[in-house]
Order: C-alpha cells, then structure tokens, then sequence
C-alpha cells in the first residue's frame, strides 16, 4: 500500500515539473501558443501546403521529417514570438523539447519585400524556401547539435543544394525568379551566421 502512494506521489510530482517545462517553453516563445494540427485550419493548410511544395521540390527528406516533428507533438506555433525570429527551438529544463513556428511566417498575409521591384511570386517563393531553411535549421538543434554557426553552415548547404537541383529543372523567367530567391534566402542565412557566429544552445 505504501509503494503505491509513493509511486503516485513521484508520478505527480514528475508531471507537475513536465507542467512548469511547458510553461517555461511556452513563455520563450513568447505565449499563446499552441500545437499544430488539423484543429489550427488556416496554419494546418499552410502547414500541409509546404510539404507538398518540399516534395515538389525535391526534398521528401525534409517533408517526412517536419510531419514526424508534428506527428509526436513537437512543432507548435507562436503568434507572439519575438525577436524577428520566424522560428525557434526550446528545450525547457531538459524535459520538454518543441520548435517553435510564427504564425505570420507560416500563414504570410503580405509579401516579403513590398518595395521592391520583384514579383510577388518570386517574392512567395522566397518567403516558402526561407521557412524551409528556417525549419531545417531548427530541426538541426532538435536533434541535438547546439552550435549555431555549425547549424547555419548546414543550412546553407540545404540551400545550396535545393539551388543545384531545382535550375536544372527550370528555365527562362521562372529559373531566374527562382534562382532569386533562393540566393536571397542564402544572403539572408548568411548574415545571420555572422550575428551568431561562436552562440551556443543552453542544453
């Protein structure tokens, strides 16, 4: 009788503490959040839409690996995460692991750069592959690497990679709009390398 409510007595205090990880988690990024699924419609679209763009691309790798992420309840979105951050990766005390999506950056209501001079398409595709990226990024600390210029450099290479592959497939003006958005997305990758150059993840 004794080991029972002992037992019950760990079992609780073990989810109180997962609770105050949650909370923890939910706070770095900024509150309000909630898991991504079916029940979240315009950020499940988008969500969904942006695996078949992946698989269009030629990246089912990623897609698979964002739907797992989602599967086992470790992609949330965060309508209020600050910082300009479109996406972050929190480990809250070591229990409770989750990345982190702004709404805004999964369902995009106005385009990237409204001044200038590139079509809105190009300027769609740019703001989808620099989700990806950001997303690839993030996926690189869930899984356990905690430099953060280390995971830039991987990113990079994610771009560079979707560049090599996709103008092979393209030409005219939709090769140059993509080939555009994609070196876009690798300066943009690249300037935040420099601003987080020798950073480290707490574990």
């Amino acid at each position: 009788m004794k080991l029972g409510v002992a037992a019950v007595i760990v079992a609780a205090a073990y989810f109180a503490i997962v609770r105050v990880a949650e909370e923890k988690a939910n706070g770095l990024a900024g509150g309000q959040t909630f898991a991504l699924g079916p029940q979240s419609r315009g950020e499940w679209a988008a969500f969904s839409a942006l695996l078949q763009q992946l698989r269009g691309w030629g990246e089912p790798d990623l897609a698979d690996a964002l739907r797992r992420l989602q599967e086992s309840g470790g992609l949330w979105v965060a309508p209020r995460l600050e910082g300009g951050r479109s996406a972050v990766y929190v480990n809250a005390s070591s229990l409770v692991s989750r990345v982190f999506v702004r709404g805004d950056e999964l369902v995009p209501r106005e385009i990237p750069f409204p001044d200038l001079d590139v079509p809105e398409p190009a300027q769609r595709t740019f703001a989808t592959i620099r989700l990806a990226g950001t997303l690839f990024h993030e996926l690189q600390h869930y899984g356990g690497l905690q430099d953060e210029a280390a995971t830039y450099d991987r990113e990079i290479d994610w771009y560079y990679g979707l560049r090599e592959r996709m103008l092979d497939q393209l030409d005219g003006e939709e090769q140059h709009w993509f080939e555009w958005a994609v070196d876009s997305a690798i300066e943009t990758a690249y300037a935040a390398q420099d601003r987080a150059e020798g950073v480290r993840l707490e574990p």
